[in-house]
C-alpha cells in the first residue's frame, strides 16, 4: 500500500492518479466534490468561526476517519493500492486542528482511540498500520495557494474567507513538521516546486522513477514489472509521437 501525503492543494490527487495508472494499481481518492458527505462537511468548516469550528472540526475528522477506513478495509488486500488520503493524513489534520483549539482535549481523546481501534484490525485480521511506503509532497506555502486557487472550489476561496490563508499555512507546517519525525515506513520526499508532474512530461517521469525505484527496493515491485511500465511509456510516446505527426 502506497500513502500519498501532502499539505492541501499538494497535487495528492494527480500524483496518486498518475501512478496508479503507471503501475497499473488501485486507487483510492478522497473525492470531496463527489462524496457529499464530506463536501458539506467541509463547506460547514470552511465557513464556521472559531468556536464553531470547535465542533465541526471533531465532527468533520471522524467523518473522514469512517470514509478513509471503508476504503482501507479494500485497499489493504491488494498490491500496491495507492491511496491519496490516509489515516496518516487524517491524524496530521486532526493533531494540528487539537493543538490550535479546533478540537478539544476529550474529543481528540475520541477521536485517537477510534483511529487506532481501526489501524488494530482491518478486514478481521491483525494489519501494522503502516503503508509500505509513504511519498510526502513538500510545497512551498505560496505556491500551495497558487495550486489551491487554481482549482476554483468556492469554499476554499480566500478572497471571500482571507482567514484561510493562515489555516492553508497552519496544515503545511504541520506536514512539514511531520514529516521531520516520520519513521513508521519509508518514505520518498518529492519536491513540488522543482517537480510539476502534472504539466511537465519529464518531471512526471523523473517523479515515478523516484517512487517505483523505492518499491523495487523494498521489494514491492520486481524488476520486470518494472521494465514492462517502462515499455507501456515508451509505446504510448511512439503512439503520440505518431498521432501528432499524422496530424
Amino acid at each position: 500500500m502506497i500513502y500519498i501525503l501532502g499539505s492541501i492543494g499538494a497535487g495528492k490527487t494527480s500524483l496518486t492518479r498518475i501512478l496508479a495508472q503507471d503501475l497499473q494499481a488501485p486507487a483510492y481518492y478522497e473525492d470531496v466534490e463527489n462524496n457529499v458527505m464530506i463536501s458539506n462537511m467541509l463547506k460547514k468548516f470552511y465557513s464556521a468561526g472559531k468556536e464553531t469550528r470547535k465542533t465541526e472540526g471533531t465532527i468533520l475528522q471522524i467523518a473522514f476517519l469512517t470514509f478513509r477506513y471503508q476504503q482501507l478495509k479494500k485497499a489493504v488486500t491488494q498490491t500496491n493500492a495507492v491511496m491519496d488520503s490516509s489515516l496518516e493524513s487524517d491524524f496530521i489534520m486532526a493533531s494540528q486542528l487539537h493543538q490550535n483549539g479546533e478540537i478539544d482535549d476529550t474529543d481528540f481523546n475520541i477521536y485517537i482511540t477510534l483511529s487506532q481501534e481501526m489501524q488494530a484490525n482491518v478486514n478481521g485480521s491483525p494489519w501494522n498500520g503502516m503503508p509500505d511506503l509513504a511519498v510526502y509532497l513538500k510545497i512551498d506555502p505560496d505556491y500551495e495557494i497558487n495550486e489551491i486557487e487554481k482549482r476554483g472550489r468556492e469554499m476554499e476561496d480566500i478572497h471571500t474567507k482571507p482567514d484561510l490563508v493562515a489555516y492553508y499555512q497552519r496544515v503545511n507546517q504541520a506536514y512539514v513538521d511531520w514529516a521531520k519525525g516520520y519513521t513508521r515506513s519509508a518514505m520518498v520526499t518529492i519536491d513540488r516546486d522543482q517537480y510539476d508532474f502534472v504539466n511537465d512530461p519529464a518531471a512526471k517521469v523523473r517523479v515515478l522513477d523516484q517512487i517505483e525505484q523505492k518499491l523495487m527496493a523494498l521489494g514491492k515491485l520486481s524488476r520486470t514489472d518494472y521494465q514492462a511500465i517502462l515499455a507501456r511509456r515508451t509505446q504510448a510516446v511512439t503512439a503520440v509521437l505518431k498521432n501528432s505527426q499524422a496530424s
